[in-house]
């Protein structure tokens, strides 16, 4: 197979992300020798990951391509280590030492093992030789007996694990690829009508899906010389890749694991999009761009001083998300040693459905869609995949949950998205917090109860063409966290034209209800308030992004940076400044504002100093779980009164 190798860019980043694993290295006597030792301190401190010994394979791989002695060398003493933690049944258990927690990453394990073992044997002792087969034999043995199991990524996983096997054990047991074929044949059947991959959390996740399951999909077509799997991934890839933002970010805003959501790859654990798309590139010239545009944003915007890679944009900013865990750099490194391996030549690049202009669409099947015009791209979402997650995880009630304005920083994202409560649903994954508050855009009631859109999984969101723009109307109810409605129906109308985006905001009653629109906040940005309508976000290069109120049927107060250090999301690694329109009557209410690049000719001198909000700092817990917002707010909007606009 003629592999990745004319990629250059797949090899440069996956030397870097070597080395930066190389570094980690245990290098003195002892139990753990050869293992590697993560440099996070949250939620553990520097703890020894079972799961770390998958950068075996992209090891073996940055050896084979460039000859280098050190990678063949680490790959040998980190495979070693890894069969000393196997459990008796064959497993390897995700939380070490005590060989518990999740155990279906064995799959994960297995591929890299018996990978890396097709490259490195000739250089294996007899006695590492009898002990790499024995262990590649156990794997094996325990996923055609245990598996399917978990979520619908490790139908895939687990087929590709087993064949990966296959192929260097002598006379390999014909159950083994038995079980893959039949793994294969049910992933393949859980697509729905729209051609997303269902069964990722009882819903659909855009991360899972597209950073794991349909490259192994693929994976398996290439390795078994069968068509039908790599056509079906190239199929379904066409629905998943319209959710590839221009700058290269996967969107998994709305998903059902979006928990532990990454722009640059859709989840934290999964090996990455990287070889999803380089392993299909030769189907589809947007396959190839899309490619192209993954390892662009990797090197350029994830990958940091250690070579490892970082959470998110903010990441760096936060002691509790620095130094990052190595889980996305053993990933992601997996992903593009396999593109290298065994992906084909891509064809010439064309464009990403994003990168065209003027066009939405609307899925059906995730209440969730997608808008593009000149300059913004966004996603709104009323997904009601709450069947394994919690509806505070997942849902999002017709709210905007990413969006991209061309030109406002290197990524491009002023608005995106995170968990209402931050809960650590995957505790060895996800750092420690304090309470946050989340970085959707919502209408909400502070309590208790705390009531917002984002609870309402019977939200309705529905999309059409509206003049030289796009038209998305959300109807529902503010609802709390268990989804009680508090009696309060909201419709939201986002419109989006050529130049910006605007809202209208009604509520069957003001009272207490405010609309809160975080932007995300770069380095450098300033941000003002002036008169009594007006909201300017001036970036650090001197563009500026305004939000004025252009309606009002009652009274507001515009509130900017309110508990601005809690929003913070250390997935997607967003910090973002808070502004809350703030509905000054008691009725039924309609505010609405519009958003845009200001141009030069457009400057004013700002007025007053930017307003400033005195609350209550108590907050209050929901089953003990973290992040619940203040339970009760008195604001001092810098002396401005409330503005009514008729």
């Amino acid at each position: 197979m003629a592999g990745r190798a004319a990629a250059p860019e797949f090899l440069s980043n996956l030397y870097t992300l070597c080395d930066g694993l190389l570094a980690t290295q245990n290098l003195k006597a002892g139990k753990d020798y050869g293992a590697l030792v993560c440099p996070s301190i949250n939620p553990d401190i520097h703890p020894t990951h079972s799961r770390a010994a998958e950068a075996v394979f992209p090891f073996a791989v940055a050896f084979k391509r460039g000859h280098d002695a050190k990678y063949a060398d680490a790959a040998v003493k980190l495979g070693n280590w890894l069969i000393t933690i196997q459990n008796s049944a064959g497993a390897w258990g995700e939380v070490w030492p005590n060989h518990d927690g999740w155990d279906g990453t064995t799959a994960d394990q297995l591929i890299s093992m018996a990978g890396a073992y097709a490259i490195l044997k000739d250089r294996l002792t007899t006695d590492e030789n009898t002990a790499w087969t024995n262990s590649i034999k156990r794997a094996a043995d325990w996923i055609e007996a245990n598996f399917p199991k978990g979520n619908l990524n490790y139908l895939p996983t687990g087929a590709v694990a087993l064949k990966f096997a296959a192929n260097v054990i002598a006379n390999p047991p014909a159950k083994w690829m038995a079980k893959a074929d039949a793994l294969m044949v049910q992933t393949m059947q859980s697509v729905n009508a729209q051609d997303f991959i269902t069964g990722e959390g009882m819903g659909i996740d855009m991360g899972y899906n597209i950073a794991q399951s349909i490259g192994y999909i693929a994976l398996y077509g290439i390795l078994t010389g069968k068509t039908e799997p790599v056509a079906f991934a190239a199929r379904v890839l066409k629905v998943h890749g319209k959710f590839m933002y221009p700058n290269g970010a996967i969107d998994n805003s709305w998903g059902t694991r979006s928990y532990k959501w990454m722009l640059e790859s859709g989840t934290k654990t999964a090996p990455g999009i990287p070889f999803t798309f380089g392993l299909l590139a030769d189907k589809d010239p947007a396959f190839s761009r899309g490619s192209k545009l993954s390892l662009d944003l990797l090197s350029k915007q994830y990958i940091g001083d250690q070579k490892l890679l970082v959470y998110g944009p903010a990441a760096a900013q936060h002691a509790t998300s620095n130094p990052p865990c190595l889980y996305p750099t053993f990933a992601r490194a997996q992903s593009l040693a396999t593109a290298v391996e065994y992906g084909p030549e891509a064809v010439a690049p064309g464009t990403i459905p994003s990168e065209a202009k003027n066009w939405w669409e609307y899925f059906s099947s995730a209440k969730t869609g997608l808008v593009r015009t000149d300059k913004v791209m966004a996603t709104l979402s009323a997904y009601d995949g709450i069947g394994q997650y919690d509806r505070c995880e997942v849902v999002r009630g017709g709210s905007i949950t990413n969006l991209w304005f061309e030109g406002y920083g290197k990524l491009g994202f002023l608005q995106s998205s995170s968990p209402s409560i931050y809960i650590r649903e995957e505790a060895p994954h996800m750092p420690k917090e304090g309470a946050l508050l989340p970085l959707t855009e919502r209408i909400e009631k502070l309590g208790p109860p705390w009531v917002a859109n984002v609870f309402d999984e019977k939200a309705t969101l529905a999309m059409a063409p509206e003049g030289t723009g796009y038209k998305a109307t959300s109807t529902g109810n503010l609802r709390d966290s268990g989804g009680v409605s508090s009696g309060i129906g909201f419709t939201w109308i986002h419109r989006f034209t050529p130049e910006g985006y605007s809202g209208e905001a009604t509520v069957t009653s003001a009272q207490n209800v405010r609309i809160v629109l975080p932007f995300v906040d770069l380095p450098g940005n300033a941000y003002a308030l002036s008169g009594d309508s007006l909201f300017r976000i001036t970036t650090a290069e001197g563009g500026i992004w305004e939000l004025r109120i252009t309606g009002a049927t009652g009274p507001y107060v515009l509130a900017s940076g309110e508990d601005k250090a809690k929003y913070w999301a250390p997935f997607p690694g967003l910090q973002c400044h808070p502004l809350a329109i703030k509905f000054g009557g008691t009725g039924a209410q309609t505010v609405k504002y519009a958003v845009s690049q200001a141009h030069a000719t457009r400057l004013i001198p700002l007025a007053g100093s930017r307003a400033r909000a005195r609350r209550d700092e108590s907050t209050c817990r929901w089953q003990n779980r973290e992040g619940m917002p203040p339970s009760g707010v008195s604001a001092d909007a810098g002396g401005q009164g409330p503005r009514s606009i008729n």
